[in-house]
């Protein structure tokens, strides 16, 4: 009688036995991504589905044409040009959008899945944060365009305000999301939108803090948006912005000191990517709303840690 033993490390596994020793290949199964919505969105599915990977020994695979590489050209996933591997994987899903779901995370490692959900946690991809942040650097075009336009908005205001050094500035990028937020099915599903008693409040904390602060504020193209940032959105120390492309002002965004977040995932990844003092709207789903259940109780797994809550 032989006595069989199974060695398993990088990715081998050999059998030994009394009698013989067997080289057998690890099966490693490949995870896929079911693109939804837009930059702020697959950034989040990117991020976690890379996490989830590394965590089950998987190769994340992705399509050399899949949106987010037209944002980054640094990705270490697999791109495949012809992804049939994901056409017949095995679906996967989360239990709710905005919530670490344990469950998720743990896909079957020696199959091919396609893991159907927004994985809108930062605690997906914790473990890899590092390389999250090498892989988040947006393509030279991008970069170039964003700092010129982050270069021309400090010079411009820092010209009429000649008693303030550009070296001491502190700059702050506030994104304000509306639009959509204040469509009818979305208020009753629980969206909210950050008010102006957020935004005054969100600004005076960097003002006492910061003895020379620059706000650098950008809302959506749209004429209401652009209406109530004017309104709202005050001071001498405020520079309105204009729209580039997404990938240009989340650059920019992501070139600032600190950050001023209302609602959406592009502003949580522009703040992410800053990784300065972020202050965020908390009360961004109504209470006992169907929205609200889209997170945990505390909120703190879509929440990213030491952001601060107004």
């Amino acid at each position: 009688m032989s006595v069989v033993v199974t060695i398993c490390t990088f990715g081998v596994c050999i059998l030994l036995s009394s009698t013989q020793t067997e080289i057998v290949p690890h099966i490693r199964g490949h995870l896929c991504a079911d693109w939804t919505g837009r930059l702020g969105n697959i950034m989040f599915q990117y991020a976690s589905l890379f996490g989830i990977a590394k965590r089950n020994d998987m190769e994340f695979v992705i399509h050399k044409f899949d949106e987010i590489t037209y944002s980054f050209d640094n990705l270490f996933a697999l791109k495949v040009q012809n992804n049939s591997i994901c056409e017949y994987a095995q679906p996967w899903g989360e239990s709710e959008p905005c919530l670490y779901d344990e469950n998720a995370a743990n896909v079957p490692a020696n199959l091919n899945v396609k893991h159907v959900s927004l994985l809108q946690s930062w605690k997906y991809f914790s473990h890899v944060e590092q390389a999250i942040r090498a892989q988040y650097n947006f393509k030279k075009e991008f970069e170039t365009k964003c700092l010129q336009v982050l270069k021309d908005a400090i010079i411009e205001w820092t010209s009429n305000h000649s008693y303030v050094p550009r070296d001491k500035l502190q700059v702050v990028g506030i994104h304000i999301r509306r639009g959509d937020f204040l469509d009818k099915g979305k208020i009753a599903y629980g969206y909210q939108t950050a008010s102006a008693e957020y935004i005054n409040k969100s600004m005076n904390y960097f003002r006492a803090k910061f003895k020379q602060v620059l706000f650098l504020a950008y809302t959506a193209h749209n004429l209401k948006d652009m209406s109530w940032r004017e309104k709202h959105v005050v001071g001498s120390d405020v520079v309105r912005m204009h729209m580039h492309s997404p990938e240009v002002d989340m650059c920019v965004l992501s070139k600032c000191n600190h950050s001023i977040i209302t609602v959406g995932s592009f502003g949580w990844w522009a703040a992410w990517l800053a990784n300065g003092t972020t202050i965020y709207y908390k009360n961004i789903a109504k209470n006992n709303s169907e929205y609200r259940k889209d997170f945990s109780e505390d909120m703190s797994d879509y929440f990213y840690p030491g952001w601060i809550g107004l």
